[in-house]
């Protein structure tokens, strides 16, 4: 009886669609025209997701745009498509933590639609 409920558990779980990242985000029903998606991780030094980070996306020019991590860390929004990604910087902040390093993963001069930016954080 245990091995037949442990296998239609399993069978169930198989059936559920796989999300990257565990998160239901589909780039194709993305805000059309909002320009590119800023995105990333807000983790701890040691790789924990921080939940309720505050993810500042500061243009050089113009309105910043605050964000919030999610339960896996996960931030995502848009500045504005006519605002040009080098032009952006990208900080976290979560009272008890302090921001360590940020790591973009989308190459300065890229002309992506995704900017992958990864907050480091240390607890204080």
């Amino acid at each position: 009886m245990l091995i037949r409920a442990i296998l239609l558990t399993l069978a169930a779980a198989a059936a559920m669609p796989v999300l990257a990242g565990g998160d239901d985000y589909d780039a194709a029903r993305d805000i059309q025209g909002a320009g590119p998606a800023y995105f990333g991780f807000v983790r701890d030094t040691r790789g924990s997701a921080v939940v309720d980070a505050q993810v500042l996306l500061q243009p050089k020019k113009g309105k910043p745009v605050l964000l919030k991590s999610n339960v896996l860390g996960l931030y995502r929004g848009h500045i504005s498509k006519d605002v040009l990604p080098d032009d952006v910087l990208v900080s976290c902040v979560k009272p008890g933590y302090q921001q360590t390093k940020t790591n973009r993963r989308t190459p300065p001069g890229a002309t992506a639609m995704f900017i992958e930016t990864e907050c480091t954080m240390r607890r204080l």
